[in-house]
């Protein structure tokens, strides 16, 4: 077993230096209290995997009477494991241990802060006093930057563990945790971290536990020949691409996956031309996209506004609508009646729910902005992305092939102001240098006005679509041939300050570079002080940059 030591010396807010509270054991006879103050040094370890870790506690005393301790008495208290965490309710604790140190032994896996409480009684009169303390587990990769790398063909997935304050780089997690290698084949495509992967909270919580539909943090690899999803903190795999695309399995067929995509209302695969997609109920079971018809559009961009789905079928140059899972009816018929018991293995899997791609009429709603039923031709759909009040709306970017023009979509699902689906039409001429086939697109729930970020080159840029404009907002100036291969925000579906924190994964001759840059309410680059940090580490290099993706639990 492995022994850590504590020891932690350092400036103490005044909050924690606030006295503790006592018991009076009714002695009221007039003079001098020796009051006392009790410091529990914060205590962080990073989650064992493989061996039990010891930590020592040693809090520190004052007293305003005594100048030793040998009038206390020390009684260490463990918070109880069905009591919430921070209580101040006696009866939430169990006494854990006697005298001044308290060990904690922390186990393999174990990922729950250990609440304590600290007792400290004067002998002398009988007076008690009381402290709450903790250790915090740092689950591995909590908060982190996962880095999808890509080496002869294959995966290597690397993370960059911390914040700009204090950061440790991994430029290969799965040697470095758990001594293999990537474990899929194939040349790596995309990656995502999602937080909240499982669905609708508000919806899920009415059901009882029994159902199975959980709320939890993933992990998803995607690679040409295979995907994957794991829990972050432990890289272990939740299921793999034979268990998730079923049909091409069942056939015989081998894996070629050409495109993949999450956001928060669920996953688009496409493998080998077909179309399959599986609702964000935490089970990844994909199924068909159909048209009403019953045909198999050719769906090359996927996004998400409300509890909308749009879709972009290539072989018509037309938008479809989809409508996702939204309450409990929705989660108890789908997720709960079909897609868990395919997943538990109850069921063999059919396409026995595909979803379908309604045509849009614009029509039905006064004041469309255009027609999505007949989209220009020589217009090439970029990206759909998601962004703005909530993420109500959706931006379909498109341009014609080397154009220097954007035509951009917007979807809305804000009933409350009576928008129609088809909501906003807009062209903005880009700079010269921005070249379109390879830049990429990005939006965020921060941002209520109609922005994008698009990144090419070495450069990043703000799209303001209502007044079309374009403002270079950060330029990686160490290395003017790099190349910026992918933004995301830290969570995309944050309204607040992850909403407002961007990652850039950076390709130099020599190397990968992730760079974050913490940008204000109107979307510029803030000015503060670590508003710009580039993550790097000579002796851990990050290889050629693929995608990247932030976690955080």
């Amino acid at each position: 077993m492995r022994k850590y030591i504590i020891c932690i010396v350092s400036f103490i807010g005044a909050a924690l230096l606030q006295t503790g509270c006592y018991d009076d054991k009714g002695d009221y006879d007039y003079h001098d209290v020796n009051t006392m103050d009790i410091v529990i040094p914060e205590t962080k370890l990073r989650m064992p995997k493989e061996e039990a870790v010891e930590v020592s506690i040693m809090p520190q005393i004052s007293q305003t009477l005594e100048q030793n301790e040998e009038n206390l008495v020390f009684q260490w208290k463990r918070l109880n494991p069905d009591a919430t965490l921070g209580s101040d309710r006696l009866a939430d604790y169990t006494n854990y241990s006697v005298g001044k140190e308290c060990k904690i032994t922390v186990e393999p896996n174990e990922s729950n802060n250990i609440g304590l409480m600290l007792a400290v009684s004067d002998k002398r009169n009988g007076t008690m006093w009381y402290k709450q303390g903790q250790v915090t587990i740092i689950k591995p990769f909590n908060p982190c930057w996962f880095v999808l790398q890509e080496k002869e063909n294959k995966g290597v997935l690397g993370a960059i563990e911390g914040t700009s304050e204090g950061y440790y780089v991994y430029s290969d997690v799965f040697q470095s945790e758990t001594g293999t290698t990537f474990p899929l084949d194939g040349k790596p495509l995309a990656m995502t971290a999602r937080r909240e992967y499982g669905g609708d909270r508000a919806s899920i919580s009415m059901m009882p536990p029994f159902f199975g539909l959980k709320i939890v943090p993933i992990l998803t690899l995607v690679t040409d020949k295979d995907a994957a999803l794991f829990t972050p903190s432990t890289l272990e795999m939740m299921y793999q691409s034979d268990k998730i695309l079923f049909e091409p399995i069942q056939q015989g067929k081998a894996i070629k996956i050409d495109a993949y995509k999450m956001d928060k209302n669920g996953e688009l695969f496409v493998n080998d031309g077909k179309s399959y997609f599986a609702y964000m109920d935490g089970f990844c079971i994909p199924y068909s996209i159909q048209n009403e018809d019953g045909d198999y559009p050719s769906i090359s961009a996927y996004g998400s506004y409300g509890t909308g789905l749009v879709f972009f079928d290539s072989s018509t140059h037309s938008f479809l609508n989809g409508r996702a899972l939204s309450g409990y009816g929705d989660y108890y018929t789908v997720s709960y009646s079909i897609s868990k018991s395919v997943r538990s293995g109850f069921y063999t899997w059919k396409d026995q729910h595909p979803i379908v791609a309604y045509t849009i009429n614009p029509d039905d709603e006064e004041g469309s902005a255009f027609n999505p039923n007949s989209i220009d031709p020589f217009l090439q759909v970029r990206a759909i992305v998601t962004g703005g009040n909530g993420g109500n709306y959706a931006y379909a970017v498109t341009s014609s092939q080397n154009g220097k023009d954007l035509t951009v979509f917007k979807f809305s699902a804000d009933w409350e102001n009576e928008d129609p689906t088809c909501a906003g039409l807009y062209t903005v001429s880009l700079p010269s240098e921005i070249d379109v086939e390879t830049a990429k697109f990005a939006a965020s729930y921060a941002y209520t006005a109609d922005l994008l970020f698009v990144v090419s080159g070495n450069k990043l840029y703000r799209i303001d679509l209502n007044r079309s404009l374009v403002t270079e907002l950060y330029q990686y100036e160490t290395d003017p041939s790099a190349q910026i291969t992918c933004l995301k925000f830290k969570d995309a579906e944050n309204e607040e300050e992850l909403g407002m924190s961007l990652g850039l994964g950076i390709n130099t001759a020599a190397k990968g570079v992730v760079v974050e840059l913490q940008l204000t309410v109107a979307g510029d680059v803030a000015r503060e002080e670590n508003s710009i940090c580039v993550y790097e580490n000579s002796d851990q290099p990050i290889g050629k940059i693929v995608d990247i993706s932030y976690n955080y639990e």
